[in-house]
């Protein structure tokens, strides 16, 4: 596991928070542009727990380049992956009224 995280510059968890969009971005773009190459199905799975549309997904394959579609794709997933926070943020328990005591 330590060689793939490696290979794709990954960095470790602790690190994800002090990332700026750019690096992740270029990151996740070099990760996928392996997978668009080596292992679709992993992709495509991958695609699948990260909840892309997958409308976007297969506009994103129709890039000219194996580099564009691997920045398309990148793009797609840090959208949605801030999606999801936006969406844990408003359904959080501190958003939410508190109802008062049943006497």
């Amino acid at each position: 596991m330590t060689d793939d995280l490696e290979k794709y510059e990954e960095p470790l968890a602790a690190e994800y928070e002090s990332l700026s969009q750019e690096t992740l971005e270029y990151r996740l773009t070099l990760f996928i542009k392996e997978l668009l190459q080596n292992d679709f199905a992993k992709l495509t799975n991958m695609i699948y727990r990260h909840d892309v549309n997958e409308h976007k997904f297969n506009i994103a394959l129709e890039e000219p380049s194996v580099d564009l579609q691997a920045r398309a794709v990148a793009l797609l997933v840090i959208e949605r992956e801030l999606q999801k926070i936006e969406t844990r943020k408003k359904y959080s328990r501190k958003n939410k009224p508190t109802l008062p005591p049943l006497s």
